[in-house]
């Protein structure tokens, strides 16, 4: 059924607009948000990866979301989905900073929900949900799960539609109705020949490649797609007093009764309508979400009749808002059919079109807070801290529109109510710039900079228990590369990501190990858009350590993407209850992937052959050793290089390990968690983290050359507690600090410098707007 809203019952909505979220030049990965704001009710139009994060960076609260309607059921559309109900489940446990042990209050204060989170897609929506449940504990979320079609709206409300007139033949379903809104959805299916028969399409497990190939384009193809349909209700004219005492109506209740739409017996004896004694009403603004994949799926939406039907009722109501905002890549609004399918639509005033979309961006990065870290560490160490890169933009055919095309831009707002202020609103991007300009006040000077270079060429590092390895400055060091994509905890921070490390090998492709959400945003950060596709079609192997969401989350949208550049299956390597993760995944987007249990990657064990042969190609070998997390399952892994001879060992999540340091010994580098800062014993015991000082043990007794500390409480917001435990020998990680073998050994040099510009912060502000 169609649900009736939070402001559905009582109370006048004075306001309402809709706001772009999510735009930046580095999304390649995610389609961008749009938000219905009411004064009354909120709703939300897709909710890709980084949403929560872009949310902590402008104060966006998602406590009094309505409803998220999603315009796919893919990882671009939803890849936040996963992480934001996560979220919203450990508050309502008052366990919001899981890492952290901190609570922080936000998205609901740790209350239950009054009503429940309504979530609309189409076909796949419930599978997409199932998927949800294998990892993520959601089951005190009040959830109402509509797949639309299914189940999901109605065709024909009781009582008729709200409107009839032109959009009265168009095939919708009618989701939402209200005071304030009704919100429709018209279901693009695209048949495609090429999709065979999905139920049936399942990845290979236990080292046995998935049948066939994907074709490159068939992803997209494939997809349904929702159209929304937001109308608001019309405004109601003036009230005539005079009029209403000429007809012989009464003064008094008679009078409200038809303000309020009722007819009135008057003393003359004969019923007196609303439209008698008020002057006409104003149309009500209609606003269109509307993403279109492919020029199949433009084609689809012509056959629909609601382009047809909508440049019909701008003809008849000329003075009628209505705005359409684009979400559709840029080649389809680019193209001919695009511009011959809106043609009729009467170039108008009332009519908009918001051109919004990742690739056609000329935006700022969407995370402006790391972008502005990452600069100013760049400028004193760029060889650790290169810049963070953009996608490469392809600027839509503006000129596919008559007039009235807006070039969409971050938090850009286009009000609909009051009619007074109908039209663009950009004070809150451009409260955002100057606050980016107040900040970048504050970036290193060239004082600070030169100092900072000629400190780390003359500082001599003292000796350390372990002498320098032959592979650390030799001739093979550039063979290994090493990116951290995230190195936070539990949940996103403004300055970090989920888990995830990228190694690079020279020349023979790439490891990933953890990816969290918003794995394929930082890649694309780190090496740019045409690079990271190159990146992407390079990689051989992902492990996963173990089955908290944090550490896998961003697979899906990197599977998908990656099936875009080459139809190679990707080895996956992870905790068994992963392989349950992929079967359910791939219900609603198929991507051949090859699956391998970490318990058959211990040692000793014998490696199923596709990996090995991943391996081979890599030049490495790969141990999988079983460590003191809080779930089952939970691994540490080593890699070797078999050309070089250098040694990377991760802890993954765990508690100091003896088969860890076992394991890890002689390790040219050793990458260990250190969630706690020393004094929160208690915190680590109860979650089974490490402290600091315990993390810089290990690789003290593994003898390791360097060790680098990550996955840090998101309480830490720049750089965590820095004291007299660390060694010479050990470095904390950033989001996307990268090294190779010829700069590891001047990594320790990073932290005095970086830990005495930036003081410690307990945590980012907790406060977002209403």
């Amino acid at each position: 059924m169609g649900r009736s809203g939070r402001g559905g019952g009582g109370g006048k909505n004075q306001s309402c607009y809709l706001q772009v979220l999510g735009l930046g030049c580095d999304t390649l990965d995610t389609i961008p948000s749009v938000l219905l704001f009411f004064d009354k009710e909120r709703y939300l139009f897709n909710i890709g990866e980084g949403f929560q994060k872009f949310s902590l960076e402008h104060k966006i609260k998602m406590a009094k979301i309505d409803a998220i309607f999603l315009t796919r059921t893919t990882t671009e559309a939803a890849g936040g989905l996963p992480g934001t109900l996560l979220t919203m489940a450990d508050k309502l446990h008052g366990d919001y900073d899981v890492a952290g042990g901190t609570q922080q209050r936000r998205f609901g204060e740790g209350k239950p929900r009054e009503t429940a989170l309504g979530l609309y897609g189409p076909k796949g929506m419930r599978d997409f949900t199932n998927c949800l449940r294998t990892y993520v504990n959601i089951k005190d979320v009040k959830l109402e799960v509509s797949e639309i079609g299914e189940g999901g709206g109605i065709r024909e409300p009781e009582g008729g539609a709200r409107k009839e007139g032109a959009l009265g033949g168009v095939d919708r379903h009618v989701l939402v109705r209200n005071d304030a809104v009704q919100i429709s959805s018209v279901v693009l299916e695209v048949e495609s020949g090429e999709a065979g028969d999905r139920a049936d399409k399942r990845a290979r497990l236990d080292g046995e490649a998935s049948a066939g190939g994907s074709d490159r384009g068939s992803v997209d193809r494939q997809v349904t797609v929702s159209v929304y349909l937001l109308e608001l209700g019309d405004i109601p004219g003036k009230f005539l007093p005079q009029k209403a005492a000429e007809l012989g109506v009464p003064k008094g209740p008679a009078f409200g009764k038809l303000c309020r739409g009722e007819s009135v017996m008057s003393t003359y004896g004969n019923y007196v309508a609303p439209e008698d004694v008020m002057e006409p009403a104003t149309p009500g603004p209609i606003a269109v979400i509307l993403d279109l994949p492919t020029l199949d799926h433009l084609r689809c939406l012509e056959a629909k009749g609601l382009v047809a039907a909508l440049a019909e009722e701008a003809r008849t109501s000329p003075g009628k808002p209505i705005v359409f905002v684009h979400l559709s890549p840029a080649d389809v609004l680019a193209s001919s059919e695009f511009a011959a399918l809106f043609s009729d639509l009467p170039s108008n005033s009332a009519t908009r079109h918001v051109l919004v979309h990742h690739n056609g961006s000329e935006e700022q990065h969407i995370f402006s807070s790391a972008t502005r870290l990452q600069t100013e560490l760049h400028a004193i160490y760029p060889e650790f801290f290169p810049l963070h890169r953009r996608c490469d933009p392809r600027r839509p055919a503006e000129d596919s529109f008559e007039s009235g095309a807006i070039k969409g831009t971050n938090l850009l707002k286009y009000h609909l109510r009051p009619l007074s202020r109908l039209g663009l609103d950009n004070s809150e991007a451009e409260e955002a710039a100057a606050r980016r300009d107040k900040a970048d006040e504050g970036a290193p000077t060239e004082e600070d900079v030169a100092r900072a270079r000629d400190k780390l060429a003359g500082e001599v590092i003292r000796p350390h228990q372990v002498g320098k390895p032959v592979c650390v400055g030799g001739e093979g060091d550039t063979d290994l590369e090493v990116t951290f994509c995230g190195t936070g905890a539990a949940v996103p921070s403004k300055y970090r990501n989920l888990s995830g490390i990228y190694c690079r090998l020279a020349g023979r492709g790439g490891i990933l190990l953890d990816g969290g959400e918003g794995v394929c945003g930082q890649l694309t950060r780190r090496y740019g858009g045409e690079k990271f596709l190159q990146v992407l079609a390079d990689l051989k192997v992902v492990w996963v350590s173990h089955i908290h969401a944090d550490h896998h989350s961003g697979l899906p949208s990197l599977l998908r993407m990656r099936s875009k550049v080459t139809s190679t299956p990707l080895v996956i390597v992870g905790p068994r209850q992963l392989r349950r993760v992929l079967n359910m995944y791939s219900k609603i987007e198929y991507v051949p992937t090859i699956f391998v249990d970490c318990a058959q990657t211990t040692a000793g064990s014998d490696a199923p052959e596709a990996l090995s042969c991943r391996l081979s190609e890599l030049g490495i070998s790969l141990t999988s050793v079983p460590v003191i997390h809080s779930c089952h399952n939970a691994f540490g892994v080593v890699l070797e290089g078999k050309t070089c001879g250098w040694k990377l060992s991760f802890s993954g999540d765990t508690r100091p390990c003896e088969a860890f340091v076992r394991a890890a010994e002689g390790s040219t580098v050793l990458i260990h968690e250190a969630t706690f800062e020393n004094g929160l014993l208690q915190e680590a015991l109860a979650k089974k983290h490490s402290l600091s000082s315990e993390a810089i043990e290990v690789g003290r007794r593994a003898s390791a050359y360097r060790t680098i500390l990550t996955h840090f409480s998101q309480r830490y917001p720049k750089i965590p507690v820095v004291d007299g435990t660390f060694t010479t020998s050990t470095c904390v990680a950033f989001d996307l600090m990268t090294f190779n073998l010829r700069t590891l050994e001047d990594l320790p040099k990073v932290v005095p410098e970086v830990a005495a510009r930036y003081e410690v912060t307990e945590r980012d502000p907790a406060e977002g707007k209403e």
